[in-house]
């Protein structure tokens, strides 16, 4: 595992780098450091375990527990950050079967910085195999994968280590802006940036930040699809693993900054390519819209069924009393429309149920 320079100020203010290094003989399998935990995530890996305490200023070892906990579309570990090591704290450092128990060497530096100053950090992922350069002002660093608009980028490029979190960076310019988001490497060739699971509601343009705790799959993962150009669209239903794409017709990529709360016109028309899974072969005859919402009535992506008998387009507040085409969207407000609708006429209060919506 390689050094980390974390930049603790703001990007252009004075202030000092944290390092951290994680050495092999800091490593102990079957133990933990009980009594001095400060945080504690589910994580997907041990790697992120280590990204966590990173971040976390106060964080000097970890505790992580190699027991699966099953959830949809994977697993997580219990990952503890610790405010102090297993040095001089002896009667903490216990027998613990399952965990691996990693402290770091601490050391700090001040650098001192005049402003417009620039210093960078380089950050090895091993669970993406990338290389990360932070860059801070206008220092640009080859190592990062500029440019990176979404999964499908880093597929295309041959970057794929299979499905998993990787970072990502639209704009290519801000590398401070990066992010992470979980890659769907699988479904229909791969290459889906993973924007939300919700089993009721989502609000993509302000709900951008992944949580760790979240991982891809359950309720509350999010992260910010809110730039990655798309002309296609995929929703999975984890309660029975069935999956659904769409394709735009006229493949212009758009993107949902922008566009939030336009009607459904201003993205053309979609087609289903594909359903894996319950109800695969129905409903397969109608032409689809999509909205991408941000309003007090409904908020997400949703792709339904064009009803071009009556020639009408629906809005994020207006659905054309559609009550034959189906549906895949998330609950509305309003509790006509609540619940979640997963290849379905959704044109009516439905239960909840846990679904995942990808771009490409």
């Amino acid at each position: 595992m390689s050094t980390i320079a974390v930049l603790t100020p703001s990007i252009g203010q004075f202030g000092e780098c944290r390092k951290l290094k994680f050495p092999a003989s800091f490593s102990y399998t079957d133990k933990r450091l009980k009594g001095h935990t400060i945080r504690t995530s589910q994580v997907l890996d041990i790697d992120i375990c280590e990204l966590l305490c990173y971040q976390e200023p106060n964080c000097v070892s970890i505790d992580f527990k190699y027991e699966v906990r099953s959830v949809a579309g994977g697993s997580s570990y219990n990952c503890e950050l610790n405010n102090s090591t297993h040095l001089g704290h002896d009667q903490d450092f216990v027998d613990a079967k399952g965990y691996v128990y990693r402290g770091a060497e601490v050391g700090s530096y001040e650098v001192p910085l005049q402003r417009n100053k620039r210093i960078s950090a380089v950050i090895s992922m091993p669970f993406t195999d990338y290389k990360i350069g932070i860059r801070i002002g206008i220092r640009k660093l080859a190592a990062w994968p500029r440019g990176v608009n979404g999964c499908q980028d880093i597929k295309m490029k041959g970057h794929s280590k299979g499905d998993g979190m990787y970072w990502l960076d639209p704009d290519g310019e801000s590398h401070s802006n990066a992010f992470l988001a979980y890659c769907d490497m699988t479904s229909y060739n791969g290459g889906w940036t993973m924007c939300y699971t919700t089993d009721e509601y989502a609000k993509p343009r302000t709900e951008v930040k992944y949580n760790a705790t979240f991982p891809y799959g359950t309720d509350g993962y999010r992260t910010n699809c809110n730039n990655i150009k798309f002309t296609e669209i995929m929703f999975i239903d984890h309660q029975t693993g069935s999956k659904a794409y769409f394709t735009q017709r006229d493949q212009t990529p758009i993107k949902a900054t922008g566009n939030y709360g336009n009607r459904g016109s201003a993205y053309g028309l979609w087609d289903r390519v594909l359903t894996d899974g319950v109800g695969a072969s129905s409903n397969t005859h109608f032409v689809y819209q999509l909205l991408v919402c941000d309003h007090s009535f409904f908020s997400g992506f949703f792709v339904s069924g064009y009803t071009d008998s009556t020639d009408c387009y629906k809005y994020c507040n207006t659905w054309c009393g559609d009550s034959s085409s189906p549906y895949f969207r998330t609950a509305s407000t309003d509790l006509r429309f609540s619940g979640v609708a997963f290849n379905e006429n959704g044109h009516r209060a439905l239960s909840n149920r846990l679904i995942s919506v990808g771009l490409r």
